[in-house]
């Protein structure tokens, strides 16, 4: 027996200042004022009916001078509706999350800001972790295929050693590796498989736009 586990994920385009215009703050804070805010709140993914689900993508900060030795900080919400707060190293050009938000509800930064900022999305976004028994069948043999259900999309499937529910001291994020059969990236229906022993895997979109199902086949379980 073997159980079957199915993601989707959506992807439109990004937008290079649909969360905050291009503004100097220096030290002083940053105000949102895209085309995505409304009452303070960035609503950057909404509902989709084909995947019912609401997708949520990464932030991008693009800095007019080098922004390297700053840190920011996003606040906002997930896929799930939970509170996400997600701080990552500014940038000599741009710097982008860590994790996907659906709303973002305030950006802050440390330091002071070399020159001017402009806060939107960018064109990569990962569906949730999914973790798998890597104790049960040995080899551990999961088998996957991404298809390519709408639009044109470059995607992978991502594994972690990282338990996304039970980080390690230090560890904001599970460290990822793509798999060997989407190096470079996939932009077609492609399958492959993982006997190596991991702790959980995610379908991810790096470039264009569309939708994608992956469909996640562990032998041995259920």
């Amino acid at each position: 027996m073997g159980t079957v586990t199915v993601q989707t994920k959506t992807m439109a385009a990004a937008s290079a200042n649909n969360i905050a215009l291009s503004q100097s703050p220096g030290a002083g804070a940053i105000t949102l004022n895209g085309s995505t805010v409304a009452n303070g709140v960035a609503t950057i993914d909404t509902y989709n009916a084909l995947t019912n689900s609401i997708p949520g993508r990464r932030v991008l900060i693009t800095s007019g001078a080098s922004d390297a030795g700053i840190t920011f900080t996003v606040t906002g919400t997930n896929a799930a509706g939970n509170t996400i707060i997600d701080t990552f190293a500014g940038g000599a050009v741009t710097a982008t999350s860590n994790l996907d938000f659906v709303t973002v509800t305030s950006v802050t930064h440390t330091g002071s800001v070399a020159s001017t900022i402009t806060i939107g999305t960018s064109g990569v976004g990962s569906g949730p972790w999914i973790t798998f028994n890597f104790m049960g069948e040995s080899p551990m043999n999961l088998g996957f295929c991404v298809e390519l259900v709408s639009g044109a999309a470059t995607f992978t499937i991502d594994y972690s050693y990282d338990d996304p529910n039970n980080l390690p001291p230090g560890v904001a994020t599970p460290l990822a590796f793509t798999t060997s059969a989407f190096t470079g990236g996939k932009s077609a229906t492609t399958d492959g498989s993982l006997t190596t022993p991991f702790i959980a895997a995610r379908v991810s979109i790096s470039t264009g736009t569309g939708t994608i199902r992956a469909r996640f086949v562990q032998a041995g379980i259920g």
